[in-house]
């Protein structure tokens, strides 16, 4: 990822980007190998320094041109706070745009990491989603990341379903070699060989099944491994993956120096005029 940066959308993608402080993975199939567009909606960006580093998955209620139209709509309120440090302001515009175009797209779940590099500190908020499953190196253990005790009903709904949804937020302090990943419903809900719904329960027992020596291989392994349990898997919905590796890279000293000149500028867009990711 470049400095002030956004990319994404909710085209099919394999893609790796490098952050400071971050690898990122991303999967994303189109249910059907929809040529307009899939449900599900993807983001990257990086702000004016690359100190602050942005990912989000959306999983919205409806494909084609509706969730074209919003992959646009968060592509720009995601280009509106790709500086801002805290990402509370970014979800609770999301609702808002969500509760616009309700009629039009139903409703959305999503999820929203950003990574701050000089404190290796990792937000999470979401909305409707399940959790990140995250991976600590110390443990070598991947583990579903329990909803903080402040996520209460109300403040995981769904968004477009409630305009005064709060979105608590939670904060993880990393270490070099962590992990986590952001998923869309069609792990979870495919099936295993005894034709029961695999859940993230599963979905993380497969992950601890085996090593992985680099996190290129993971996607690859998920895909593969729940693919093969039953002939609908990952066929039957959008299915994307989001993966970030925490690593030793820090923020250039030429990239802090130039930061404040960068905010004078544009945000770079590299995702197409129509929301596709390149």
């Amino acid at each position: 990822m470049q400095c002030m940066e956004i990319w994404g959308g909710n085209h099919a993608i394999d893609k790796n980007f490098t952050a400071p402080g971050l690898d990122i993975y991303v999967h994303s199939k189109p249910f059907a190998d929809s040529v307009v567009g899939g449900g599900d909606i993807y983001y990257l960006t990086s702000c004016a320094s690359g100190r602050i580093s942005r990912l989000m998955l959306a999983d919205v209620c409806g494909h084609g041109e509706a969730a074209s139209q919003l992959a646009i709509a968060l592509r720009d309120l995601m280009r509106t706070n790709v500086n801002k440090i805290s990402q509370r302001q970014f979800v609770e515009g999301m609702n808002r745009e969500f509760g616009n175009v309700s009629e039009v797209s139903g409703f959305a779940t999503a999820v929203v990491a950003t990574f701050f590099e000089p404190k290796r500190s990792l937000a999470i908020s979401v909305a409707g989603h399940p959790y990140p499953i995250y991976y600590s190196a110390q443990q070598n253990k991947w583990v579903h990341l329990d909803p903080a005790e402040s996520d209460k009903a109300l403040g995981n709904l769904p968004l477009g379903i409630y305009d005064e949804s709060d979105y608590p937020g939670r904060k993880i302090t990393t270490e070099v070699g962590d992990m986590f990943l952001l998923y869309s419903d069609a792990f979870i809900e495919s099936v295993n060989n005894d034709k029961r719904i695999l859940g993230i329960k599963g979905l993380v027992e497969l992950l601890n099944h085996r090593s992985f020596e680099t996190p290129t291989q993971i996607i690859p392994y998920l895909l593969e491994q729940i693919g093969s349990l039953a002939d609908g898997n990952l066929k039957d919905d959008d299915a994307t993956l989001i993966l970030g590796a925490i690593t030793e890279t820090k923020v250039r000293m030429r990239d802090n120096i130039i930061a404040p000149f960068r905010l004078l500028g544009k945000v770079n867009d590299a995702t197409g005029t129509d929301g596709q990711g390149s």
